[in-house]
């Protein structure tokens, strides 16, 4: 279960009755995970043998694919409200 934060009140406290996920809680599924992280991986390595910006670009979502695997966290998931972790 992932942890939770609180709003705080305006007198100072944490708010109880409305919490809310933390920005970088899992919301990733394992299956997921796992495939985000071997091609990823492989995304990446194939940039970075690849010469000029493309290289760099290709190397650049490798790894940002590879990030979320490893942290079970995806930004835009956390955006949109998206969990598939559950």
């Amino acid at each position: 279960m992932p942890t939770l934060e609180y709003a705080q009140t305006h007198q100072g406290v944490r708010n109880l009755d409305q919490p809310r996920p933390q920005s970088n809680a899992v919301n990733v599924s394992g299956n997921e995970r796992a495939a985000s992280t071997v091609l990823g991986g492989m995304l990446a390595g194939f940039g970075l043998s690849r010469p000029g910006l493309g290289g760099l670009l290709l190397a650049a979502v490798g790894g940002s694919l590879a990030y979320r695997g490893l942290t079970g966290h995806c930004s835009v998931y956390a955006a949109t409200g998206i969990n598939t972790a559950r």
